[in-house]
């Protein structure tokens, strides 16, 4: 998706607000033989291989900046960024900050309906919630999905399973890692946060 200090960008956000051509069309399908890559525990794909740092209890508080070993742990891969408390919250508001937070917001409601486990009709309204907010074509945080995803999940709004969002919520994972995360994992960026400003 471009060189390593291209501007790229992954939200519906950004084509609003700034008008850019941050992904002017969807990503095309991917290739059918091509395996999913691995996932972790919570559910992001492990493409770099990269094992999750040790964090202490300080290091789970959002509020405290960030010591210099745990940037150092967010440069190696977005999932030490997801797993750290800290890390996630400094990134949501890195996100917000570059009107960019849907993609983030998305993934985590995916990640709580899965620890949430409903069933029959609370699952139906969960899924119809989380459709309207983020897929349809009038949600409010639209997240910038292939066609062939978005027909897939409407397709299973109205007999829906706990899964059905799994190939979407992997689909926005790649666009942070290209565009947002990158850019929150620069230098200046994280020496603003070991001082205390914002991301």
């Amino acid at each position: 998706m471009g060189n390593d200090g291209d501007q790229i960008c992954c939200c519906i956000g950004c084509l609003k607000i700034y008008n850019l051509p941050c992904l002017p069309t969807p990503m095309p399908d991917p290739d059918p033989s091509t395996s999913d890559p691995e996932v972790d525990a919570i559910g992001v794909p492990i493409w770099d291989g990269c094992s999750k740092g040790v964090t202490s209890k300080n290091d789970k508080k959002p509020g405290k900046k960030p010591s210099r070993e745990q940037c150092a742990r967010w440069q190696t891969s977005l999932e030490n960024v997801l797993d750290d408390p800290k890390g996630a919250a400094h990134f949501m508001q890195f996100l917000v900050g570059e009107y960019c937070s849907e993609n983030y917001e998305f993934w985590k409601e995916i990640k709580q309906l899965k620890e949430d486990n409903p069933s029959g009709d609370k699952l139906k309204k969960k899924v119809k919630n989380i459709y309207d907010k983020y897929i349809g074509e009038s949600a409010s945080k639209q997240i910038n999905v292939n066609g062939r995803l978005k027909v897939a999940i409407r397709d299973a709004v109205d007999e829906p399973y706990l899964e059905m969002f799994d190939e979407a919520q992997k689909f926005v994972i790649q666009l942070m890692r290209d565009g947002p995360y990158r850019r929150f994992i620069d230098e200046d960026n994280l020496q603003k946060l070991q001082r205390g400003g914002q991301g």
